[in-house]
């Protein structure tokens, strides 16, 4: 008995290393080899990251609104509360009349919740909701700049 589990653990450990070395294996025999085109390697189009056809512009470090994170995290938190109202639907037979009573309780809760992000205006993506613009500093004199200078020396 102990044997045969052994041996069916060993042939899925086998078939799983087969799967990996197809994975990693055949996509560089059946890809295009750039290394041995030299019409390809003076492409503009090989040296950017995603070859789609699009030159890329801006940069890649795009800042999202903190407006996307909240609602981001409101919608895992409601999300998680759907699993538990979910297990309560399953059951529902054993909890009876007193379950359901819990669980009206339990979607007040999320109501009055959602009731207040709503009023808050924490689900607001309106133009005056959005992070001001930063104001340009004004640069030191050169009295200020010599004397910070001489602070981080001493």
């Amino acid at each position: 008995m102990v044997d045969d589990s052994i041996w069916q653990i060993c042939v899925y450990g086998v078939c799983v290393g087969v799967v990996i070395a197809v994975m990693l294996g055949l996509p560089p025999l059946l890809g295009e080899r750039y290394w041995r085109k030299p019409e390809r390697r003076s492409e503009s189009a090989t040296a950017i990251p995603y070859e789609c056809g699009i030159r890329p512009t801006g940069s890649a470090q795009v800042r999202p609104p903190v407006q996307y994170y909240l609602i981001a995290m409101f919608f895992v938190i409601f999300d998680v509360e759907a699993a538990y109202l979910y297990a309560w639907a399953v059951a529902v037979p054993e909890t009876g009349w007193l379950g359901f009573i819990e669980v009206t309780i339990f979607v007040s809760i999320l109501l009055a919740s959602l009731a207040y992000l709503w009023l808050t205006g924490a689900l607001d993506w309106h133009a005056y909701s959005r992070r001001p613009k930063v104001s340009r500093r004004q640069e030191p004199s050169v009295n200020q700049s010599t004397e910070l200078y001489n602070d981080r020396v001493a």
